[in-house]
C-alpha cells in the first residue's frame, strides 16, 4: 500500500507497563491539524525526515527528541503497522503510515519536553483509553497481548459511535468491505 507520510510511535515498556505522556502539540498532516490529539496520552514519535536512513532511525530520533531517552534500533520491536486515511481521502494512497514499536531497553529516564508532558507508566488494566486518541483503544489491547496489528483506519467512514472504520491487512488487500460495527485485527 502506498503512503504519503511515514511516522513512528515508540512505547517504552518496563515489565508489564508502558510509558505514555500527554501531547503538548497536536498531530499535523497535509490536511491540517488533528486538534483532538492535543492533551491525549500517547507514546513518543513523529514523522520521518529526509536525514533518517530508515523508519527505525526516525523512531530513535523522535524518542530522543520527545523524551531525552536514547535507545538502539535493535531494541525496537514492531507492535503495529497502520495506515491512516483522513476524512477527505477517497484514494488508495494512505495519508500516513505509522509504525508502532515497543522498546524494552533504553538509557535515561523519560523527561518532559516541548512536545510531551511528564511520563507515566500504565499497565493493561490502568491504560487511560478515555484520554487517548479514539483509534488507540481499537488496537492497543491487541498489541499489549503480543499481537502485531497490521491494517488501515478510514476516517471517512465511521460507525455509530463515531469510531473510524478499520480493515485488517487481508481486507485491504482483497478489497473486502468491513461492516461498520465490526473491527477485525490480525
Amino acid at each position: 500500500m502506498q503512503t504519503k507520510v511515514k511516522a513512528t510511535v515508540v512505547y517504552l515498556r518496563k515489565e508489564d507497563a508502558i510509558c505514555l505522556a500527554r501531547k503538548k502539540k497536536a498531530i499535523y498532516h497535509d490536511g491540517g491539524e488533528l486538534s483532538y490529539s492535543l492533551g491525549t496520552w500517547n507514546g513518543y514519535g513523529g514523522k520521518s525526515e529526509a536525514a533518517d536512513a530508515d523508519i527505525k532511525d526516525t523512531a530513535i530520533r523522535e524518542l530522543l527528541q520527545e523524551s531525552t531517552v536514547t535507545a538502539e534500533k535493535d531494541d525496537l520491536v514492531l507492535a503495529a503497522d497502520l495506515h491512516f486515511f483522513w476524512e477527505n481521502n477517497n484514494t488508495d494512497v494512505s495519508d500516513m503510515e505509522v509504525f508502532f514499536y515497543f522498546c524494552d531497553r533504553w538509557v535515561g529516564e523519560p523527561q518532559e519536553s516541548v512536545e510531551m508532558g511528564p511520563s507515566q507508566f500504565f499497565t493493561k488494566e490502568t491504560m487511560p483509553y478515555e484520554e487517548m486518541m479514539k483509534n488507540d483503544m481499537m488496537f492497543m489491547p491487541k498489541i499489549l497481548t503480543g499481537e502485531v496489528v497490521i491494517g488501515a483506519f478510514y476516517f471517512n467512514t465511521k460507525d455509530e459511535k463515531g469510531m473510524p472504520a478499520f480493515k485488517s491487512v487481508e481486507q485491504v488487500e482483497t478489497g473486502t468491505v468491513l461492516p461498520k460495527s465490526e473491527f477485525l485485527f490480525r
